[in-house]
């Protein structure tokens, strides 16, 4: 059988490993965390970057949509005219 001091220093080397696995385990989700926080913060920017230069596509599309109803509103008041 084991002495009462034995089982006690047997307990307090567990408790140290059980905080040991605990500061690692956290470390490495931290560190998880880290880096999904970075990989979303530039995947925010380059979407951004994107999302303006097709607003910008959009607005000139619809300058070109206006311009073509405005030559067709011309074309079909000329037809009308004859």
């Amino acid at each position: 059988m084991l002495e009462v001091s034995t089982v006690y220093l047997l307990m307090a080397m567990f408790g140290f490993v059980l905080v040991g696995i605990i500061v690692i385990h956290h470390h490495n989700c931290s560190d998880l965390i880290r880096r999904k926080r970075n990989e979303v913060r530039r995947l925010t920017v380059h979407l951004e970057a994107k999302n303006t230069v097709l607003e910008e596509q959009i607005e000139d599309l619809k300058a070109k949509v206006d311009d073509l109803d405005e030559q067709i509103a011309i074309l079909e008041q000329r037809k009308h005219a004859r």
